[in-house]
């Protein structure tokens, strides 16, 4: 829609057909060439009750009604429409979510292309497949092993809560809301209101009925009386953001609701020797500055630090002095979106911090943009481990060997997330499992810290079976009802 000025008016909300809000508040992006304004609702506790009310009846006149293959479809054919270039709303997030978001272009068209294929048809398969036995459960009774028979349920409403860091990602909540049948609510961040709401209308296209079981609604986060109103509602809650949030929704929700978070983590990568002889060290430094580059460590899987072991074709020293031309090639191609003042102080404290510390270890170092603080590369001559102030700042640590670097991640533990690693076959197992039992629960190679794979274990936890409840019969009953058939021997 263009308003009278010549402006993009979009909603920023989705609700099903027939559900009437009549207030509206707006906010103006503003690009070279054209305005956008992003029409947000005004609601009431009210409004979010009945409004569960109705996705909830939609649920039992829908989705309980569509065997598990249908859902899939649905939804692949969805992705299938965001996967071609010429899809109006994958344009219309190609060219505002920049504007929005601050990343780059580049960055958000080829992020959003791959993030999108991890939800096709064999994907979203496969994803059923590592949890279920038979996805079938999830239609109708089906036979166990030791007899009788079990249906797993998904809650009749699941309350989202999204971060905005990472555009896109609140997709992946949804759309694991509806494969286990569920009617769903997201609220979306002030920092990224609009992928979600495009998604749900793409599923407005593809089938009405099926999109009219979800919700997505934007308001202030921290607005108690709204969000004691959804999770009176609902039977489960996500939450997505920091820690602090993550803690204020869980002190509201009762005990006897399901509660998933997905709060504050960190990552880091880690190469061997092996990694980095002369034909290979290029390589290296290259995937790890695109890991650490994309999305400027917004992420959970973004590397805060790196250890580097001696030994190889470069010294830890080297490859630090590698990772800081490769962070300003990146930069070049694709800047950093802009920061707050208290983000930009964040990354000078810490630069002065260390550069005072190079001062009596002269083989410490910082290597820093000469733009600013756009990317940061802190160097030890030492073995410890770092969170950063994010942003594309870095610390690289020097290790003797790989393996005892580990101990270092034990103060962090509850925090730990990705691993990204670049060692040889004969230690990634041995490497693993050490990594696994300091905490950490995801590792991938460097280069793919941010593209995580169909049915991988978010933060170490079951995506679906968290939410499941199961209704078994047991053997007993169903031989019993055999004697009361009317046609019994």
């Amino acid at each position: 829609m263009i308003d009278k000025e010549g402006a993009q008016v979009i909603d920023a909300y989705f609700v099903p057909k027939g559900f009437q809000l009549t207030s509206f508040t707006e906010r103006i992006y503003e690009s070279e060439y054209e305005n956008l304004i992003l029409r947000f609702p005004v609601f009431s506790s009210g409004d979010i009750s009945e409004l569960s009310q109705t996705i909830k009846a939609n649920r039992r006149n829908c989705l309980l009604n569509l065997k598990i293959a249908e859902v899939v479809d649905i939804i692949d054919s969805a992705v299938q429409k965001w996967l071609d270039p010429n899809y109006p709303f994958r344009q219309l997030a190609e060219k505002w979510l920049p504007v929005i978001t601050g990343y780059h272009k580049e960055m958000i068209r080829l992020e959003l292309k791959r993030f999108m294929r991890t939800f096709r048809k064999k994907e979203l398969l496969r994803f059923l497949d590592e949890e279920f036995d038979n996805p079938a459960v999830l239609d109708e009774f089906r036979p166990r092993k030791t007899g009788g028979f079990s249906k797993a349920y998904g809650p009749k409403l699941i309350f989202h809560i999204f971060s905005g860091n990472v555009p896109g990602l609140p997709i992946w909540s949804m759309i694991m809301g509806l494969l286990i049948k569920s009617a769903n609510i997201g609220k979306t961040s002030s920092s990224e209101p609009l992928m979600p709401v495009l998604f749900a209308q793409t599923l407005a296209e593809v089938n009405q009925d099926f999109a009219d079981c979800l919700a997505v609604l934007p308001w202030k986060g921290g607005n108690i009386e709204l969000e004691e109103s959804v999770i009176s509602e609902a039977e489960a809650v996500i939450v997505y953001g920091s820690s602090q949030s993550v803690e204020k929704v869980r002190s509201r929700v009762p005990d006897h609701k399901l509660f998933l978070s997905y709060g504050h983590k960190i990552s880091f990568a880690m190469a061997g020797k092996e990694a980095l002889t002369p034909d290979r060290y290029n390589q290296v430094a290259h995937r790890l500055a695109e890991d650490i580059s994309v999305y400027d460590q917004q992420g959970c899987v973004s590397p805060h630090s790196v250890f580097i072991e001696e030994g190889g074709a470069v010294s830890p020293k080297q490859f630090a002095q590698l990772l800081a031309k490769e962070l300003q090639r990146y930069h070049e191609k694709k800047p950093r979106a802009e920061i707050s003042n208290e983000e930009a102080l964040a990354i000078r404290a810490v630069r002065s911090k260390y550069e005072f510390e190079a001062l009596n270890e002269s083989e410490d170092a910082v290597y820093g943009s000469s733009e600013g603080t756009s990317w940061t590369v802190i160097y030890h001559n030492k073995t410890a481990f770092a969170a950063s102030p994010l942003n594309r700042t870095v610390h690289v640590f020097k290790c003797t060997i790989l393996e005892d670097s580990i101990s270092f991640l034990e103060p962090y533990r509850r925090y730990l997330q990705t691993a990204g690693v670049a060692v040889g076959p004969e230690r990634l197992f041995r490497l693993a499992e050490q990594l696994g039992e300091a905490g950490v629960n995801r590792i991938c190679s460097i280069g793919e810290m941010l593209h995580t794979q169909p049915g991988w274990h978010h933060d170490g936890q079951l995506n679906f079976l968290d939410l499941i409840k199961w209704t078994d019969i047991e053997k007993n009953a169903e031989q019993d009802a055999e004697n009361y058939d009317p046609d019994a021997e």
